[in-house]
C-alpha cells in the first residue's frame, strides 16, 4: 500500500514538472517546436468565439478588419490585409469540452492548460474554465428624454405554414417570445424600431399581447401588407409617450419588393401626460440591408448593399418633406461594417455616425472571434445635437453566433437575439 502511495506521489511529480508554463508569445515564436508537448499558458487571454467544440482566445478582443480599414470588396486594402494577418497570428484554438452555452466571448481565461497539436491548435480533454463579466443592466432614460431603440430581433415569426414553421415550432417560439418581451420591458423604450419581423400583422398581434400583458401601452405602426412569410421591419412605440405622424415611408414603391418592408421612415410627435401633442418630432428612419456572405471580401452582396444605401439616402428627403421635421435618426441592421462603402456613403450624404469608436471600441455583433458593428446609429445634422447617448447593450451577440434564443431555456433576457440592441436617448427639442 505505501509503495502504491509512493509511486502515485511521483507520478504526480512527475506529470506536474512536465508541463511547461509559457507567455503566448514564446509559444506563437516558434509553434514546431512546443508541438506534442503539454503547456500552460501563462498570460490572461480573452475569449473571441465560443463554438460547439472549440474556443478562439487572444490577449484582446480580435475586431472585424472592415471595422478599421476599407475591405476587399471596396478596394485592394493593405491595412485590410496586415489585420486579417495580425488576428490569425495573435489567436489560439482551444479544442475543448465546454458546453457553448455556458461561455460567452469577452469572457477571461486564465492558467490554460493543453497539448499542442499544430500551429495555433490546442487541445484540452476538459473544459475551460472562464470568468464571466456581468450583463450591465439598463437604467431607465432621465426625465424629459425619449428613448428610441434599434434592434435586430432574429426572425420573429408567427405560423404560416411556411419558412417560419421550418424554423421553430410553437414551443420555440414561446420561449423565444419570453426572453423577447423580457428584453424590451428591460430596455424601457418609448420608440422601437425592429428588423427581421415577419411580414404582416400575425407577429406584430402576437408580439404586442405578450409585450402588453393586461392593459399595456405600446403599439404597432401596421404596414398594411398580408401576412406572408417574409422578413421585414416593424415599429412598436408607447403610446403614452408619442403618437405616429401619417403612415410609414417605404424606399421601395413596388410593395412586392424584397425591401419594400425593410428600408423605411416613420414620423413621430411626442405627447404630455394628457396626450396632447408637444410639437417635438423626429423621423425614424429603419434600414435592413442585403446581408453578407461567409467568407472574406463579400464581392457579391456589396453592390446590393450599396443600392440599399442609395434608396435610402432618396427616401430621407421626401421623408422630410412628408412629416415636417429634418430630425432623422437612422437605426437598423447594416450589414457593413464602419469602413465598407455603404457606410461611408451614408456619411459623406451628412449624416453622422453617433456609435462610440476611438480608443476603446465597441460592437453589436461578433461573427467567428471577430466583432464589429453591423447594427448603425446615424442622426441628421438638426437630430446630432439632441442625442444624449448612444451604446450597443451587450445582452446577445456574446453567445455563441449559431446558438438560437430557444435553446436557451433560461429566466433571463440573455441572447434573445443574435445582435446587440442600440440604445439612444434623446433630449427632444
Amino acid at each position: 500500500m505505501k509503495k502504491h502511495i509512493v509511486l502515485f506521489i511521483l507520478f504526480s511529480t512527475l506529470s506536474v514538472h512536465a508541463v511547461e508554463r509559457v507567455s503566448l508569445a514564446q509559444l506563437q515564436g516558434d509553434w514546431a517546436d512546443y508541438t506534442g508537448r503539454t503547456i500552460e499558458l501563462t498570460d490572461e487571454l480573452t475569449v473571441c468565439g465560443s463554438f460547439y467544440d472549440s474556443l478562439v482566445l487572444a490577449p484582446e478582443r480580435l475586431f472585424c478588419p472592415e471595422e478599421r480599414a476599407m475591405g476587399l470588396a471596396d478596394g485592394d486594402s493593405t491595412m485590410y490585409r496586415e489585420i486579417v494577418a495580425a488576428n490569425r497570428a495573435h489567436s489560439v484554438c482551444v479544442h475543448c469540452n465546454n458546453a457553448y452555452y455556458a461561455v460567452r466571448v469577452g469572457d477571461k481565461v486564465r492558467g490554460l492548460r493543453a497539448r499542442v497539436t499544430g500551429a495555433r491548435q490546442l487541445l484540452t480533454g476538459q473544459s475551460v474554465k472562464t470568468k464571466h463579466g456581468r450583463v450591465d443592466k439598463l437604467a431607465k432614460p432621465k426625465k424629459g428624454e425619449l428613448r428610441i431603440v434599434g434592434a435586430n430581433i432574429e426572425n420573429y415569426f408567427a405560423d404560416l405554414g411556411g419558412y417560419a414553421t421550418k424554423k421553430t415550432t410553437p414551443a420555440q417560439q414561446e420561449l423565444k417570445t419570453k426572453k423577447l418581451v423580457k428584453a424590451l420591458r428591460a430596455m424601457h423604450g418609448d420608440i422601437y424600431a425592429c428588423c427581421e419581423m415577419q411580414v404582416g400583422d400575425k407577429a406584430p398581434r402576437m408580439l404586442l399581447k405578450a409585450l402588453n400583458g393586461n392593459g399595456g401601452k405600446y403599439a404597432y405602426i401596421s404596414l398594411g401588407l398580408p401576412d406572408q412569410d417574409r422578413i421585414g421591419g416593424l415599429f412598436l412605440y408607447d403610446s403614452t409617450r408619442v403618437r405616429p405622424i401619417g403612415e410609414w415611408m417605404s424606399a421601395y414603391r413596388d410593395s412586392t419588393s424584397h425591401y419594400h418592408s425593410r428600408i423605411m421612415a416613420q414620423g413621430f410627435e411626442a405627447i404630455d401626460r394628457k396626450g396632447a401633442p408637444t410639437g417635438k418630432k423626429l423621423i425614424v428612419s429603419l434600414s435592413h440591408y442585403k446581408s453578407k456572405r461567409p467568407g472574406r471580401g463579400n464581392y457579391d452582396t456589396n453592390e446590393k448593399r450599396l443600392a440599399n444605401a442609395d434608396s435610402m439616402l432618396t427616401m430621407l428627403p421626401k421623408a422630410i418633406a412628408m412629416y415636417g421635421d429634418s430630425d432623422v435618426l437612422l437605426l437598423g441592421d447594416y450589414n457593413c461594417y464602419t469602413q465598407e462603402a455603404p457606410i461611408q456613403k451614408v456619411i459623406r450624404a451628412g449624416y453622422a455616425d453617433m456609435l462610440p469608436h476611438g480608443e476603446a471600441p465597441d460592437y453589436s455583433y461578433t461573427y467567428k472571434g471577430e466583432a464589429g458593428y453591423l447594427d448603425r446609429c446615424f442622426a441628421s445634422p438638426t437630430m446630432a445635437g439632441q442625442i444624449v447617448r448612444v451604446r450597443p447593450w451587450h445582452v446577445n451577440a456574446d453567445w455563441y453566433y449559431q446558438h438560437a434564443a430557444y435553446r436557451m431555456k433560461d429566466k433571463t433576457y440573455h441572447r434573445y437575439a443574435d445582435h446587440e440592441p442600440i440604445i439612444v436617448d434623446i433630449n427632444l427639442r
